[in-house]
């Protein structure tokens, strides 16, 4: 089938709305009609060179839709399901999926890394020639087809809009909080970086009842939507260093701080501000290659633990389904991410919202694109 898709063809140039051929799913696999996809940071840094990609491909990995196909070996009750997509289905027989680190599978790091199938081809193609796929989602297009392990049921309430960010972003941060780092009542959390992934490491903090939880950012509006979403106290950078800033409020430190922004600078801040024996997660994701530093006799000395999150350590078929219910049923208010919304034709607008650093999440709503 024909589908409209946005495409990457070269580093730091305008994505281009083109008609690809979709290939109908193989086995194990389902077509989704895609109703809303997320714009994550990873996928600018596609964009502007600082992650390797195949080209020409179509980014996105944070969607939502309804299946309407199925291929072999997929059971038809599935037609119809409301579906999160995600980049980390488990094949259930790398090192990884067997010892339950299913969001460090092997063969969908292979995925990634080569922008095809698990089979080693794509369904994407644009006259004649391949088109790759992003993390075995691709969802900036109208359709997509993904290994049905990838294509995981939620409650049909859940709305599109911030289902899609289940994907990853909100995933990512909550479970960084809840399960990475594993936040207990009453531990005092700092989160550097109000982005989307900040800012659900933030309702990650509130829903484990953790306090007091400081969310550091420049941008006012951030900080402001910071304290919405749970933050009980904020910093501002410009008004001296967040360390001590944060010192200040917490003698000591923090029990846990959280890097959302990828950048060494920031890393370095967040482990000073932490307490002996505490905690430095780093969640964003800088360019390839970039490197941090930190103060290794502290590191030993005083036990100080630094860790990496990828999607938070989750495992995507158990906890989206799980986020999800907390959403429809009322405990897990999302709305207030997502502050801006376009349609597939305006994404260079809704790009240029996202590397303006002033947005909370983006989203393309692609139901009437």
């Amino acid at each position: 089938m024909l589908i409209d898709a946005a495409v990457l063809t070269a580093p730091n140039e305008p994505l281009e709305l083109r008609e690809l051929e979709l290939a109908e799913p193989h086995r194990d696999e389902v077509r989704v009609r895609l109703l809303a996809s997320g714009i994550c940071h990873s996928d600018l840094s596609f964009i502007d060179g600082s992650w390797p990609a195949p080209l020409p491909i179509v980014l996105g990995h944070e969607g939502f839709g309804i299946v309407d196909q199925v291929g072999e070996g997929v059971s038809a009750p599935r037609l119809g399901d409301h579906v999160v997509l995600t980049f980390a289905p488990a094949c259930g027989r790398c090192r990884f999926c067997l010892e339950g680190r299913v969001n460090l599978c092997l063969l969908a790091a292979k995925c990634m890394d080569g922008g095809f199938m698990w089979d080693g081809t794509t369904r994407l193609s644009h006259e004649g020639q391949a088109v790759h796929h992003l993390a075995l989602v691709s969802s900036f297009a109208t359709h997509a087809v993904v290994p049905a392990a990838g294509a995981i049921p939620v409650d049909r309430r859940l709305d599109p809009v911030v289902g899609c960010l289940l994907g990853c972003g909100v995933t990512t941060g909550i479970m960084s909080v809840t399960r990475r780092a594993q936040v207990r009542p009453g531990e005092s959390v700092a989160v550097f970086g109000c982005g989307g992934v900040g800012l659900s490491a933030i309702v990650g903090a509130r829903l484990v009842s953790a306090w007091p939880i400081v969310a550091i950012d420049p941008v006012q509006n951030k900080r402001e939507l910071a304290l919405e979403m749970g933050a009980s106290h904020t910093v501002d950078p410009a008004d001296g260093d967040p360390a001590a800033q944060i010192r200040q409020l917490i003698p000591g430190g923090v029990d846990h701080a959280f890097e959302a922004i990828g950048r060494p600078a920031v890393a370095a801040t967040a482990f000073a501000a932490v307490r002996d024996g505490g905690t430095t997660v780093l969640i964003g994701q800088p360019a390839i290659g970039v490197k941090a530093a930190f103060p290794v006799y502290d590191v030993t000395q005083f036990e100080h633990t630094i860790l990496g999150s990828n999607l938070g350590a989750s495992t995507p078929a158990l906890h989206v389904p799980q986020l999800a219910r907390l959403v429809v049923e009322g405990l897990l208010d999302l709305s207030p991410l997502v502050t801006d919304c376009f349609p597939l034709a305006q994404i260079d607008s809704a790009l240029r919202i996202m590397t303006s650093g002033r947005a909370g999440r983006v989203v393309l709503e692609l139901a009437a694109s």
